[in-house]
């Protein structure tokens, strides 16, 4: 045993001496007695394997079968029944005040629609790398766009027919105001499915005929003007819309009386049967 391990046993034996006189050998051995008498040995595999038999003992997964092999009856479904639980969905109220009146555009000269951003043959030219997309249509499409300088955001950008079906505007003369002219989104009159949706109200569809028929200039006219929280307002607007009404059903059918006896009358399909037309780049 070399010097230096005969000194290292030395202090060791002295260090236990010391401890020994200082009561710390005894007082550790205590503490070490009262945690063992504490803690409990616990085998955990065991544990396991108890637990999960007393949870399966008896509980055995039924077996399932179709009502065609239990030979039973097939549950009949009645949809008038009351009893159902049936999903409904539920929209908000669509009221509208008087600023939301004042809002609504007009016209000075009509828009003809389906001749923007169409070929010579009445087919929508789609252009998926230039042409902007419609906040209300959202089709990237040739033709004319808005820009609001209130926004300054896509929800600003309309195409010619949109604007005209869905807010009563003529876009030329929107591109003329220039900086002067909000958007719908910005007035709060916008009536596309994705802001109908954030409000709680039901989508519109198309019924840009439907409010023509009924005296109104546009999908936006309808919808105010019908929801005005004023009932003296709306019975005014009412009025005011019957007699647009009535005028309208005269003039169509005297159109339809012409393209009846017209051989050369344009082929009236909707633009959404025709071939798309995709822009060469």
């Amino acid at each position: 045993m070399s010097a230096y391990e005969l000194e290292r046993l030395e202090r060791i034996e002295a260090n236990k001496r010391r401890m020994a006189q200082l009561g710390v050998l005894e007082h550790a051995k205590s503490l070490a007695r009262d945690a063992q008498k504490k803690r409990k040995k616990t085998n955990f595999s065991n544990a396991f394997e108890r637990t999960s038999n007393e949870e399966n003992k008896g509980s055995a997964a039924p077996v399932r079968a179709s009502r065609r092999v239990r030979n039973e009856e097939p549950e009949a479904f009645d949809p008038n029944d009351a009893s159902r639980d049936l999903f409904e969905v539920r929209y908000n109220e669509e009221v509208y005040e008087a600023r939301h009146a004042e809002a609504l555009g007009s016209a000075a000269e009509p828009w003809t629609l389906f001749e923007d951003g169409y070929d010579d043959k009445g087919r929508r030219i789609y252009d998926p790398v230039n042409g902007q997309c419609c906040h209300q249509c959202r089709q990237k499409t040739k033709g004319l766009r808005t820009s609001c300088a209130g926004c300054e955001m896509m929800r600003g950008v309309y195409c010619g027919d949109c604007l005209y079906m869905r807010q009563g505007l003529n876009i030329r003369e929107v591109i003329a105001r220039g900086d002067a002219w909000r958007c719908p989104s910005c007035l709060d009159i916008c009536n596309c499915s994705f802001c109908r949706t954030k409000k709680g109200y039901p989508p519109t569809g198309t019924m840009y005929r439907r409010s023509l028929a009924m005296g109104y200039d546009s999908v936006a006219h309808y919808l105010v003007l019908t929801g005005q929280k004023d009932e003296a307002a709306r019975a005014r607007y009412e009025a005011e819309a019957a007699v647009k009404a009535e005028a309208y059903a005269k003039r169509e059918a005297e159109a339809e009386a012409l393209r009846e006896s017209d051989e050369n009358a344009p082929d009236r399909k909707p633009h959404w049967l025709k071939e798309k037309v995709i822009a060469s780049e």
